[in-house]
Parts: C-alpha cells; structure tokens; sequence
C-alpha cells in the first residue's frame, strides 16, 4: 500500500528551513533524502502552489544566476507557524503507530 505524499507540505516546509529553493531543487532533495515517500512533480507543485495559497510560503523571481529568471520559494512566519503543528501531528501519529508496531511485534511473537 503506497501513500501518496500526504505530509508533503511539511517536509516542503522543513527543507525551506535551510533557506530558499527552487521547485526542482525541492523536487531533488525529497528523492535523495525521502526515498519511501512517492513525491512526484504534480504533487510538489500542487503542494507548493496550496502552501502559496494559505500564505505559509511565498514566491519570487530570482535572475541573479540564470539566463531566465527562476521561480523561488521561502517559507513566511505563517509557515513556521504551520511547520510547528506538522510536528505536533506527526509526533501524535508516530506515538500511535508504535503502539501498533509494539502489539504487532507481541502477537506475531505468541
């Protein structure tokens, strides 16, 4: 059984933390670094465009290193603030899936 990428915005959110990106790049860092988690492009940019949209991130046009301007993200205080009940969330969702793994483990081994 695959997910598909449903805590995606906060992991968006925590590579924004190291400063701004771009969606490629961001698109890059989550195969490298989130190999169990099936974030394609659509969804990266379905995410990125919702995160926009409650105000958690903004945009801009950097030409600074390229010939053609390039579409930049960096998380804004409501992001932080968002970034902060993802990890209220997950941390409450790995408590109970523990719980699962432990009485798992107890009934495989009777």
């Amino acid at each position: 059984m695959k997910h598909t990428g449903k805590h995606t915005g906060a992991f968006l959110l925590l590579f924004l933390t190291e400063g701004d990106n771009y969606g490629g790049k961001l698109l890059q860092k989550c195969r490298e670094e989130l190999p169990n988690n099936p974030i394609d492009s659509p969804i990266l940019y379905r995410t990125l465009k919702q995160l926009e949209k409650e105000g958690c991130i903004d945009s801009y046009l950097d030409s600074t290193d390229a010939d053609k301007p390039i579409k930049m993200y960096r998380m804004t205080e409501i992001g932080r603030k968002k970034l902060e009940e993802f990890q209220t969330d997950i941390e409450e969702k790995m408590k109970n899936l523990t719980f699962f793994m432990q009485k798992y483990k107890d009934w495989k081994g009777q």
